[in-house]
């Protein structure tokens, strides 16, 4: 699976990045996330529930920032698992700031395994693309003080930080 694109966030990029970087940030942008806990330098541990065609369940993640050259460019990798199959795969981002406003240019590359690698391909692809849009918006609302619907009616278990 690849996926790739582009979108402009209405805030200045080390705001950005540092919010990618926060735990409590990413509970709140990532679409379906039910906990998360930074367990380590840029090593994040997590719980996301989709109602999804096809990926309904419930996935355990990790996610490590592999290589960063803040508040410029970031490289993750990371692997989720549920009863449905696994992904593994690896993202980089870059992010360009002009004017105030932030562009990040994205793309990834994931292996996907078990029960959830017979879907097809285009599907996944789309899939993913979608979720990555609504974070990113989420993302936008969130640095912007105005929380989306999704977030505002959530009931997720707070963050806690592990220390290393």
């Amino acid at each position: 699976m690849n996926v790739r694109g582009s979108h402009t966030l209405d805030a200045p990029r080390a705001t950005v990045f540092a919010a990618i970087c926060d735990p409590n940030a990413l509970l709140g942008i990532i679409p379906g996330c039910r906990e998360i806990e930074q367990v380590g330098d840029g090593e994040y541990r997590g719980r996301i529930s989709l109602r999804l065609p096809g990926v309904v369940g419930t996935y355990r993640t990790v996610v490590r920032l592999v290589d960063a050259d803040a508040p410029c460019y970031g490289q993750l990798e990371g692997e989720l698992e549920g009863a449905l199959g696994t992904i593994k795969g690896r993202a980089t981002f870059r992010l360009a700031e002009v004017g105030g406003r932030t562009t990040i240019d994205y793309e990834g590359h994931a292996v996907i395994g078990g029960p959830l690698a017979r879907l097809d391909s285009r599907f996944v692809e789309g899939l993913a693309g979608s979720l990555i849009s609504q974070g990113l918006r989420n993302l936008d609302s969130r640095l912007q003080g105005t929380p989306s619907a999704a977030i505002a009616s959530d009931t997720r278990r707070p963050t806690r930080e592990i220390p290393a």
